[in-house]
């Protein structure tokens, strides 16, 4: 009797408290760490940056991803409610994440004195590309030679495909050498062709699943090799190259106008 009274009773304990302990995990932790609580725009900011795991990077790059972040936001005009966003978070990452945005509360860059969308990806394949590639609007995005980034584990990968799968990918009876590979001044990818059908560059890694679209392939008799260079799609800041500037010694705001004509870091808070 007395064990089922102690189940009733821890029962109705967590109905009646579990809104309040939901809220304190949803609301940025501060009711349980005692942290000084965040406006909306900063626990946006927050849960952002739980959403990766960046626990390779410096305090200072985790910094510039907070910017990174808070400048998107504020140039979309809306906060989204946390209830919006993706709740698989790297719960490891909230201490971290919370100091670098108290570190860099209000700051977000601006490019000419307007909010511009900023671009950023893992690593290159050793230059970032040129924003005119996107449309005339993003010539303010750089392209950046980024040597460490050679040296990055993920610079260079190999894949196998059966050509099956290159085939039901695709949705043709395709070999790869019948395709046509269109690449731009950085090895990127910008557009397949094979007969009448056209794919861009990003499209046709999306539909592969591979890391980038600066890739070769190559048919062999037990089906296709994929050799692939970077990680994302190579527009503005390479993250790993930003990393390694950091640890040598360059500012944040050195480093958005290096791969951003225009930048300038400003606090509105």
């Amino acid at each position: 009797m007395r064990k089922i009274i102690k189940n009733i009773a821890v029962i109705g304990f967590l109905v009646l408290f579990f809104p309040y302990t939901a809220t304190l995990l949803i609301g940025g932790k501060q009711g349980i760490h005692q942290e000084k609580a965040l406006p909306e725009l900063e626990y946006q900011v927050l849960y952002q940056l739980m959403t990766e795991d960046y626990s390779w990077m410096t305090e200072k790059t985790l910094d510039l991803m907070a910017i990174l972040c808070r400048t998107e936001c504020v140039r979309q005009d809306k906060v989204k409610q946390i209830s919006d966003i993706s709740m698989e978070l790297y719960e490891e990452n909230y201490d971290r994440a919370y100091e670098a945005v108290m570190r860099t509360e209000g700051q977000v860059v601006t490019i000419d004195g307007a909010y511009k969308e900023l671009p950023y990806h893992a690593v290159s394949a050793g230059s970032t590309r040129d924003g005119r590639l996107l449309g005339e609007e993003y010539n303010y995005i750089s392209s950046v030679d980024c040597p460490y980034d050679l040296e990055c584990d993920s610079y260079l990968q190999v894949f196998s495909l059966a050509k099956e799968e290159l085939c039901e990918a695709l949705g043709e009876n395709i070999s790869p050498k019948e395709l046509s590979l269109d690449r731009d001044s950085t090895d990127y990818v910008t557009t397949v062709i094979y007969g009448e059908h056209t794919w861009q560059g990003e499209n046709f890694r999306t539909l592969l699943h591979l890391p980038s679209s600066c890739f070769w392939m190559e048919e062999r008799e037990n089906g296709v090799r994929v050799t692939v260079k970077g990680n994302g799609h190579g527009f503005g800041i390479s993250l790993y190259t930003a990393d390694r500037m950091i640890r040598e010694g360059k500012e944040i705001a050195e480093i958005f106008q290096i791969f951003y004509q225009g930048a300038e870091c400003i606090t509105i808070l």
